[in-house]
């Protein structure tokens, strides 16, 4: 077989960045159905997929050409073929280790499954980088790993965008991973012998029949998981829903997280009446999260001139508002509304009022949901009601002793509501119900005067709503929102720890970290003794990172040394950055699957013009860019502060830009003709960065310093690497 030409070597390149860049957004998507979908499994598959980079990148080198190319041709083949096995091989686990349908394996396990299932696809993409330089090497010398680096980020920016705006609707993994395949057999057999092209048309037929083989995957998981029957899986923009069918009841799941059950009828007895007792003449409501059930139902055939309602993924009432229809038939179109958006953004962009908000979302396990906890949107809710408005909102509660960890998940929520309605009431129970009011004289003055005022209309007597919530009742009920000792005890631990305890924000997502800490404990997870002790993570990065550098420095020199230090800078502050840039877009529009890719791809555009242009000509020194850098991240924290949405898009590829010219640099400077070990060096070292910088993002910088205090540490770090380079480069 003939020698593999610089052209095809380079259009490999291409195709190595186009499927890399899908196979880690289909990674993120897949695994976050088998874990609990939030930012720290987001974190920890960053930290995997760098990790199994940086691995293939320092495996053992070869001198032999034969054996460069066959690393070549074997990465670009299994990339995809693993790619699928992943993806499904995180859903057929649950066959093999099963859990209790509804529930979650332990964090520790999720960081584990995480890791296995995101380590064996990225290995190749490291193992292909430095053999490819090598193979180019004898043609373009010094230029050849800016060469393969802006090729190989201009396939990753097409892939991003051929996700964004083709497959992400169209396509499923394993029809993705099927087309992959066939474009790199497509080139391997074109080169070698075209009479075995057919092999190619092998996977687009089994992309023909993804769907059947995927329901029927799925259906069988699901089959030997859960207790009822899948009805529906669908992926949403904003994360993966599952409806289970299980007797009279229909069941749905949001990455992995129970949202409602259908028909919850008694499940909506308490929170209806409770609803009912406050409303009084209050007749414009706002609803989020109830799901399309028997609170919505009942409240529709009550006096109400209108209700507007929304979930917190908007795409979920056309999904399951057909299954309600069984239970509960037509809803009264002229008094609901669905405008089907995310309820952050119709907020600030609507000028209604409403005489009541409820808002009853699932538990913060990501923050997407964290979003409904924090004091800006309970600012926003209170903005959009009427004088004498109403607000309720939902949160975990207690039925017994509260450890640290749920004290301060409450504490959080809880100081985030009360800064904004500092006249309110509290329930008791396994939900506390938060109201508000804008100003005093509007909530009952008692407990007492609520329900006699309650009992007055006779409510029992009423047969609009279901026999269900009706039948037998007593406005004395409504004492069981009410236990004394349990108020009590709230005044006595919540309240003072309220007081000096961070309120959730969007910026500084406290609620959402301390869930996370909360169900460690509860799993006595070893994981929780780490989350509470942050100091042992960096601690064991600085070992590990002295390690690898001083490796680097014992096999190849000081210079390299240094070179692989700036890398691993680089590496971390750009992952740290693009961590924190989804956060602020999953924050404003509450969407992470749809516009991940789309992120990824104009990061991945920046680097490969950054990597292409310094790769031509150095117009800009190094401790020039890192200054840049830091000005660019300065930005950054100006678009935070004042969110001048239209920086958003622009801001990343400058950035990344910047980033992108680092690699072309650093690989051409110093003269030397190992282009291999520069590659694996710099490579490596780049990925190493991105595992401290993704792991200690998620772990320890946004619970201590949120969003805004992230940015702040990678402008610290760039200004380091400046100082460093004008003093010892």
């Amino acid at each position: 077989m003939r020698d593999i030409a610089k052209g095809e070597l380079l259009l490999m390149a291409l195709l190595m960045g186009f499927s890399s860049s899908i196979a880690q957004i289909l990674l993120i998507r897949e695994i976050l159905t088998l874990c609990r979908g939030n930012e720290l499994i987001i974190g920890m598959i960053f930290s995997s997929w760098f990790l199994g980079i940086y691995w293939g990148a320092r495996y053992r080198p070869s001198p032999v050409k034969r054996t460069l190319e066959r690393r070549v041709l074997v990465s670009v083949i299994l990339m995809p073929v693993l790619t699928a096995v992943s993806v499904y091989s995180s859903g057929l686990v649950q066959v093999l280790f099963p859990r209790a349908a509804g529930s979650f394996y332990s964090i520790s396990t999720e960081v584990v499954l995480a890791l296995l299932f995101t380590l064996p696809v990225s290995f190749f993409v490291g193992f292909f980088f430095p053999a490819l330089v090598s193979l180019i090497s004898g043609e373009t010398g010094d230029k050849s790993g800016g060469l393969v680096f802006y090729a190989e980020s201009l396939g990753s920016f097409a892939g991003g965008i051929a996700f964004s705006f083709v497959l992400v609707d169209r396509a499923n993994p394993l029809a993705i991973s099927s087309l992959l395949l066939s474009f790199a057999l497509g080139i391997i057999l074109v080169r070698g012998n075209r009479r075995l092209l057919f092999l190619a048309a092998v996977p687009l037929v089994l992309a023909i029949f993804s769907d059947g083989i995927e329901k029927k995957m799925f259906a069988y998981v699901w089959d030997r998981t859960h207790t009822g029957r899948l009805i529906q899986h669908q992926r949403t923009k904003y994360e993966t829903v599952a409806v289970e069918s299980s007797g009279e009841t229909v069941t749905a799941y949001g990455d992995g997280v129970l949202i409602y059950t259908i028909p919850d009828r008694y499940e909506a007895r308490g929170i209806f009446h409770l609803v009912q007792s406050l409303r009084q003449e209050r007749r414009r409501m706002l609803i989020l999260g109830s799901g399309p059930g028997s609170l919505l139902h009942n409240l529709l055939r009550a006096d109400i001139d209108a209700i507007s309602y929304f979930d917190t993924d908007p795409e979920l009432w056309p999904i399951l508002h057909p299954y309600a229809r069984r239970f509960y038939g037509a809803h009264d179109n002229k008094k609901l509304s669905v405008p089907g958006q995310d309820l952050r953004h119709f907020l600030k962009n609507s000028r209604d009022e409403f005489d009541m908000i409820i808002t009853v979302p699932p538990q913060p396990d990501n923050i997407m949901l964290n979003r409904f906890y924090t004091r800006e949107f309970y600012a926003q809710c209170r903005g959009h009601l009427t004088s004498r408005g109403i607000f309720i909102a939902g949160l975990r509660g207690f039925s017994n002793y509260m450890s640290n960890d749920l004290r301060d998940y409450i504490a959080s929520i809880y100081a985030a509501f009360s800064r904004e309605f500092p006249v309110h009431l509290k329930t008791s129970g396994d939900t506390i119900y938060l109201i508000g009011a804008k100003q005093r004289g509007i909530l009952p003055e008692s407990i007492e005067a609520l329900i006699a005022a309650y009992g007055s209309s006779a409510p029992a007597r009423d047969n609009r709503f279901e026999r269900e919530v009706m039948q037998n009742f007593s406005p004395d009920e409504l004492k069981m929102f009410f236990e004394r000792t349990q108020l009590d005890y709230f005044d006595s631990v919540i309240a003072p720890r309220a007081r000096t305890i961070d309120a959730n924000r969007d910026l500084k997502p406290g609620a959402y970290w301390k869930n996370i800490v909360f169900t460690a404990f509860k799993e006595q997870s070893a994981l929780h003794f780490v989350l509470r002790n942050f100091v042992f993570i960096p601690l064991i990065l600085l070992v590990l990172t002295g390690a690898a550098l001083w490796d680097i420095r014992r096999k190849h020199g000081s210079v390299a040394l240094l070179k692989g230090l700036f890398m691993y800078l680089t590496g971390f502050i750009s992952i740290s950055t693009m961590i924190v840039l989804i956060l602020i877009y999953q924050n404003s529009q509450g969407i992470v699957y749809y516009r991940i890719s789309l992120i990824s791809a104009l990061y991945m555009l920046g680097l490969a013009l950054g990597g292409f242009t310094f790769n031509q000509k150095r117009i800009l020194k190094l401790p020039v860019i890192f200054i840049a850098i830091a000005a660019a991240l300065g930005s950054m924290l100006i678009f935070v502060v004042h969110e001048a949405g239209f920086l958003y898009w622009t801001l990343i590829p400058v950035f990344s830009f910047l980033c992108g010219a680092l690699f072309p640099l650093l690989f051409a400077s110093g003269g030397g003709t190992e282009y291999y070990t520069a590659a694996s060096v710099l490579d490596s070292m780049d990925h190493f960065g991105g595992i401290a910088g993704s792991l200690l993002t998620v772990v320890l910088v946004l619970p201590l310093l949120g969003l805004q205090g992230a940015i702040a540490l990678n402008i610290i770090l760039s200004l380091s690497a400046w100082l460093i380079a004008v003093f010892r480069f």
